[in-house]
């Protein structure tokens, strides 16, 4: 079951699939300077990769490598999970979700008023750079929109291979954002092909 930070909760339902609810307390007034979020239609589903087989989860808390918007200059450490004290280190991987480096669709969180502050100026387009010990990861920006908490299918596999960005929304808020603000960057063709490429053998001696 997972530890949720202070301003979200987490919720955990069939298929591994994580998400975040304003947690109690008083909902102060919404600052109206806030700029809408760039809507799109919804992108078309990708037509999933088959899985490979599930590695072993990495302890909550641990590094699991780079994350980096180039267009944002924005570039911090990746933990994993999504409690209080991992996203005041950085910012965290949804557990449930696709690791780095596997072909799903990988949940990425963060709170909007520290690391992910400058998501609110994403735009279509912008690439997306995730680093592991597994090599480097390239994505795409082709969706974003702004969600229900309920809205719980945004961190299917089947919109993979994909990074799904999540923080919550409007950006000037004052107490538990109503909305979440979701990002998605679909793999790019060097990345894409990775993960569709057959493994290698190791020759014989």
């Amino acid at each position: 079951m997972l530890v949720v930070p202070a301003c979200l909760l987490a919720l955990v339902a069939a298929g591994g699939v994580a998400w975040w609810k304003s947690s109690g307390g008083a909902v102060a007034r919404r600052v109206e300077k806030s700029p809408p979020a760039i809507a799109k239609p919804p992108a078309q589903e990708v037509q999933p990769i088959p899985a490979a087989p599930p590695r072993p989860r990495p302890a909550r808390g641990s590094v699991l490598g780079k994350f980096e918007v180039p267009a944002l200059k924005m570039s911090w450490v990746t933990l994993e999970g999504t409690d209080d004290k991992t996203l005041e280190r950085g910012i965290g991987h949804v557990e449930g979700t696709a690791g780095i480096g596997e072909a799903g669709n990988i949940g990425i969180a963060a709170h909007r008023n520290t690391h992910f502050r400058k998501l609110e100026w994403i735009r279509l387009g912008d690439e997306i750079v995730l680093t592991s010990q597994d090599g480097t990861f390239r994505y795409r920006v082709n969706y974003v929109r702004t969600h229900k908490p309920t809205d719980v299918d945004v961190l299917d596999r089947k919109y993979g291979p994909a990074v799904t960005l999540i923080t919550c929304f409007p950006f000037e808020y004052s107490g538990s954002a109503p909305l979440r603000l979701i990002v998605r960057a679909v793999a790019v063709e060097d990345t894409l092909t990775r993960f569709t490429a057959p493994p290698r053998v190791a020759a014989a001696n």
